[in-house]
């Protein structure tokens, strides 16, 4: 029998959360039954990648959400390459694909990966494409339980809204290559590392961690703060200029987008989120893969992840007080710190490993396709 085609789709630059879900989804399902063909902007993170690990991509824009040669574009590459399920991401494409889906026949898979895509919706054209998807998705696809929630309270049916955690690879993190951040940093071997990975924009929190940070310098004068991620220059300008105003200096560095984020990880001695809106952020489950100690804050789908006290600690979003407290908390405690990445990394192994998130997923498109 020929594998089934499918069609994945999103409208992002990327890197991120998302676009690391498509990667992998286009990269590790398995061959002998799925055909991925990955549908993206121009000149994106994931275009090139996708390419290195020769699977097709296809490129395609439009400047306004009502341009229409986008649609006609991917009703073109449905037909010509015979996509049996397409298998959209964030909001632009969830309406396209299923407005491409419609016309075509086929199958059509629905992504939220987070509650910011639904602020995003709240405008005459935010509800315009919520209520097309509504109606016309096939399925809709959440990656935690509070994006369910949130939908069913915009109308989205409930039996229709399937929830797949994310998962990660965790081969990067079972290497043990020898320490060599501190010395690439130019810092002294015990230094103590507080890292945030996450890409510099808003609703990461970066302020509120700057914030924490200068209060937990009065407390410990040998740890230094990284954060590792895409920066947003427009984003990043008042946060470096609130380093300088709380006297940080050195002790705060951006380090940029890396790709070694596994061997950074394992270097850390805590591990920091501090967004205001999340859904299920990879760089959490990469932490926990990595034995690293998670401070987070209780948004999004992160408490369906990190249990309080077990597994990392929770604290108020925009509290930079409790940030603080609680990073010195485990700095000051190793062995506290030794038990929490210990359940975590468990817990991990259990429920968020990228093999079984691709189970899930292939689980998922036979259902759809008859294959149940």
């Amino acid at each position: 029998m020929e594998p089934y085609t499918i069609l994945h789709t999103i409208d992002s630059e990327g890197p991120g959360g998302a676009e690391t879900v498509v990667f992998n989804l286009a990269t590790r399902l398995d061959i002998t039954r799925f055909r991925s063909i990955v549908l993206v902007s121009p000149h994106s993170w994931l275009s090139s990648r996708l390419r290195e690990q020769g699977v097709p991509v296809i490129e395609m824009s439009w400047k306004v959400w009502w341009d229409l040669r986008g649609p006609w574009k991917m009703i073109d590459v449905v037909r010509k390459h015979k996509v049996d399920l397409i298998h959209s991401h964030l909001p632009a494409q969830n309406f396209y694909s299923c407005l491409v889906g419609g016309i075509t026949r086929t199958k059509t898979l629905a992504t939220y990966h987070g509650p910011v895509e639904l602020e995003w919706s709240q405008n005459l054209k935010g509800r315009l494409r919520l209520w097309f998807v509504r109606r016309a998705a096939d399925g809709v696809v959440v990656v935690c339980d509070l994006v369910k929630r949130l939908l069913v309270r915009l109308g989205f049916e409930k039996d229709r809204i399937i929830r797949v955690y994310n998962g990660i690879d965790s081969s990067p993190y079972a290497s043990h290559e020898q320490p060599s951040l501190r010395r690439e940093l130019g810092l002294p071997q015990g230094q103590k590392l507080v890292g945030m990975i996450a890409n510099v924009r808003p609703s990461k929190g970066y302020d509120v961690f700057v914030r924490a940070c200068a209060e937990v310098c009065k407390k410990h004068s040998d740890v230094t703060f990284l954060a590792v991620g895409h920066v947003d220059e427009e984003v990043a300008a008042p946060i470096k200029r609130m380093c300088g105003q709380l006297s940080l200096g050195n002790q705060f560095r951006f380090l940029g987008f890396r790709s070694d984020v596994s061997r950074i990880l394992k270097e850390l001695n805590v591990f920091v989120l501090a967004s205001t809106s999340e859904g299920m952020p990879l760089a959490i489950l990469e932490a926990m893969a990595a034995g690293t100690p998670v401070i987070s804050t209780n948004c999004g789908g992160i408490p369906e992840v990190i249990d309080h006290e077990r597994t990392g600690l929770l604290v108020p979003p925009s509290d930079h007080s409790a940030l603080s407290e609680a990073i010195s908390r485990l700095l000051g405690d190793p062995e506290y710190s030794g038990k929490l990445r210990a359940q975590a990394q468990d817990k991990f192994y259990k429920e968020f490993t990228l093999d079984g998130m691709i189970e899930r997923y292939e689980r998922l498109y036979r259902s759809y396709l008859g294959q149940g």
